[in-house]
């Protein structure tokens, strides 16, 4: 039905006095609109105030240089506004004293004043305060165990310092400090309570992972644990007296899988190797972090570079088990990994991907950024949890192989010593067709982008040769059998923009998209500028939630 328009008279009348007696009847009615003109004024206002929010998050989800978005650099602006409003407000300015004392300079210029314990207690105050901002800014990114214990330290002696500054309770500053100190003393009363309850009969097994990643498995299971959240784990066999937070990727077990760098999680990979297999007594605090629930949402985009699949993985998961028969909702999962090893710190996460009742609507692509096969080829794959890293790989034939192959693998494929049946081993084909994208330095990522490490072997290309790094390439997609996983594996690196853009594009206006990406800066920053240009004012409403690696 075609509303009403405003501009016809709702007399009506011919024109003259016709039409003239039926405005009037009109207006003599009290100016009343009719239902359908309500409706039609009510529907418009809703598609403006929609209009209104999309333009809004166009614009504050997008990347800007300093800040992980504009949103933040919105809120980082109004925190420094604020702050410099109250620090020049009710200060009498006949004196630049005044001014000084505001800021706490004056105990610099009075001598005398330095006798006083509240101003040496003030300047003490100050500086903590200035070393919490600037290891939070600096060594954090450098050395984040030494940052803990510096920041720590520093909040106390700041708190306690700004407290003995201002004792006097006539004046009520010591209240709202004691009110901070109390809030921070009860978090940490809960956390060590958490930590103690959950250490009771419980402990977690070690596995090694190839290249370097730990499987780190407990078991008891917190109260409100959810796949995609994370939790600090304290294994005192490696550190007495550090917790260390990492992502719920499975949680009918508590599963973390952890990639060695350094500090702990080197101590931890290292004490997995020399003791495959062990349990250690252990605890953990959690689950923290908030996501949007992707039951809201008709489709579901989750991107993912390296570990960040601990993310993507436990989202899908919980997904998966919550999906009934909704047949508008679908799944793209996209996960780049720098080697062929690193699959295997998934192995079960990708059968479930294949096997699960509702498989058929999740769209799986997965990207070896270096030579799928070469990785493969010159390392042992050990058994986890009794299951082979090639369980699904079978033999291929030179009938069999359109591609040529390599030799079989060399080694015991379960890691332990003795010859192994060489005719039960895969042979891996080479990949048989590639083509080139255009190089895009806004879309097309490096490997560092999208799984941080150094440099590696080079992306082989159809004729045998190494493929050009430099340029995004995407081959097809090698058969299961090839490689022992049941998913197709594409050699190179992807065009992440043209995989969001194609994934996003053609869904209707009337539903919704999650975009939801775990990963390092670079894969970050395609996903937000991608996001952002795909927020449109006729299009479906699109949602962005990114987990940024570090803490």
């Amino acid at each position: 039905m075609v509303p009403p328009s405003p501009y016809i008279s709702s007399g009506g009348g011919h024109a003259g006095t016709g039409g003239g007696g039926g405005g009037a009847a009109a207006s003599s009615d009290g100016g009343h609109e009719s239902p359908a003109m309500q409706a039609f004024f009510a529907m418009r206002q809703r598609k403006n105030e929609h209009m209104m929010k999309r333009s809004a998050r166009n614009l504050l989800v997008r990347k800007v240089p300093g800040f992980k978005s504009a949103g933040h650099a919105l809120l980082v602006t109004a925190y420094v506004v604020a702050n410099v409003a109250v620090g020049f407000t009710n200060v009498d300015a006949s004196s630049k004293a005044n001014f000084a004392s505001r800021f706490g300079c004056e105990a610099g210029i009075i001598v005398t004043k330095f006798q006083d314990r509240s101003e040496i207690a003030a300047i003490v105050a100050g500086f903590s305060f200035l070393t919490v901002v600037l290891s939070a800014t600096i060594l954090r990114r450098i050395r984040y165990e030494l940052f803990y214990v510096v920041h720590i330290s520093s909040w106390i002696l700041a708190i306690v310092a700004l407290g003995i500054h201002r004792s006097d309770f006539a004046k009520k500053g010591i209240i709202v400090i004691l009110l901070a100190a109390s809030i921070w003393v009860l978090d940490r009363l809960i956390r060590i309570t958490r930590v103690l309850y959950y250490a009771l009969n419980n402990e977690a097994t070690l596995y090694p992972l190839p290249d370097g990643g730990t499987k780190v498995i407990f078991k008891k299971t917190p109260a409100r644990a959810v796949a995609g959240k994370h939790c600090f784990i304290w294994i005192p066999a490696v550190r007495k007296f550090e917790t260390h937070p990492f992502t719920i990727h499975k949680t009918n077990s508590v599963e973390f899988t952890i990639k060695a760098q350094e500090g702990f999680t080197r101590d931890l990979h290292q004490h997995a190797l020399a003791n495959p297999g062990i349990s250690v007594r252990a605890s953990l605090d959690g689950p923290y972090g908030t996501f949007p629930d992707p039951m809201d949402y008709d489709k579901i985009v989750l991107i993912a570079g390296g570990g960040g699949a601990t993310f993507t993985f436990g989202l899908v998961a919980n997904l998966l088990e919550r999906l009934h028969d909704e047949p508008d909702k679908n799944i793209t999962f996209i996960w780049t990994v720098k080697k062929h090893e690193n699959l295997a710190w998934f192995k079960e996460h990708l059968e479930t991907l294949k096997n699960h009742a509702h498989s058929p609507k999740v769209e799986v692509s997965i990207y070896v950024t270096r030579s799928p096969v070469a990785s493969l080829h010159h390392r042992h794959l050990p058994h986890i949890h009794g299951h082979s890293l090639l369980h699904h790989a079978q033999p291929r034939t030179s009938e069999s192989s359109s591609g040529g192959s390599l030799p079989p693998l060399s080694g015991d494929i379960s890691g332990r010593s003795g010859s192994p049946d060489t005719e039960k081993m895969p042979q891996l084909p080479l990949p048989t067709h590639s083509h080139q994208h255009r190089n895009h330095p806004s879309s097309t990522l490096s490997e560092k982008d999208l799984e941080d490490g150094g440099g590696g072997l080079p992306v082989v290309s159809h004729d045998g040769n190494a493929a050009d790094n430099s340029t995004g390439t995407e081959s097809h997609p090698h058969p299961h059998h090839a490689h022992g996983y049941e998913h197709a594996i594409r050699p190179g690196r992807p065009d992440m923009a043209t995989l969001i853009r194609q994934a996003v594009v053609g869904i209707p206006s009337n539903q919704r998209v999650l975009v939801a990406a775990c990963g390092p800066d670079g894969l970050m920053h395609v996903v937000r500028d991608t996001t952002a240009r795909l927020i449109q004012r006729d299009g479906p409403g699109v949602e962005l939630h990114c987990e940024q690696f570090g803490w």
